[in-house]
C-alpha cells in the first residue's frame, strides 16, 4: 500500500512540474529585434557626423537609444518584415556641435517614424527602409 502511495505522489509531481514546465515556456517571438542593440552605420548612404553616435535598443514592442544629442523612445511592432514605429517622444537638449548634429538628428528621427520595412543583409547589419526605398543601416552594437 505505501509503495503504491509513493508510486503515484511520484507520478503527480513529474506530472505537476511538467505542466508547470509547459506554462513556464513562452512562447518563440516573432521579433527579431526583440532584445537586439544597434548603432547607426549610414541614413540615406550618408555616414552619421564623426563625433555622433546614434543607437537603437530594441525591446519589448520599445525602441529607444541616443539620436546622436538626445535620447529617444517609443513603441514599435513587427509583423513579418514589416516595422512600424510609433511616435517617438526624445528629450529637448541642444546641442551645437558637432555641427550638424541636430539636423542630423531630426533626420534620422523622422525617417523611424516612416519605417515600413526591415531586413539583414549578408553582413548582419540592420536596414530599416522606409517607402520611398532610402534605408537607415544599424550595425550590430557593441
Amino acid at each position: 500500500m505505501r509503495t503504491k502511495f509513493m508510486l503515484f505522489s511520484a507520478i503527480a509531481i513529474l506530472i505537476t512540474l511538467g505542466f508547470a514546465a509547459c506554462r513556464a515556456a513562452a512562447p518563440a517571438s516573432n521579433d527579431p529585434l526583440d532584445g537586439t542593440s544597434w548603432e547607426l552605420y549610414a541614413y540615406r548612404k550618408t555616414r552619421p557626423i564623426e563625433g555622433s553616435t546614434i543607437t537603437a535598443r530594441f525591446e519589448d514592442g520599445q525602441v529607444r537609444g541616443s539620436a546622436g544629442c538626445n535620447s529617444y523612445g517609443g513603441s514599435y511592432q513587427v509583423k513579418g518584415n514589416n516595422i512600424e514605429i510609433g511616435d517617438i517622444a526624445w528629450t529637448a537638449m541642444a546641442c551645437l556641435e558637432p555641427e550638424g548634429v541636430m539636423d542630423q538628428e531630426t533626420t534620422v528621427l523622422g525617417f523611424l517614424q516612416a519605417a515600413q520595412t526591415f531586413s539583414f543583409d549578408a553582413e548582419d547589419r540592420l536596414l530599416i527602409f522606409r517607402s520611398d526605398g532610402e534605408a537607415l543601416t544599424f550595425m550590430p552594437a557593441e
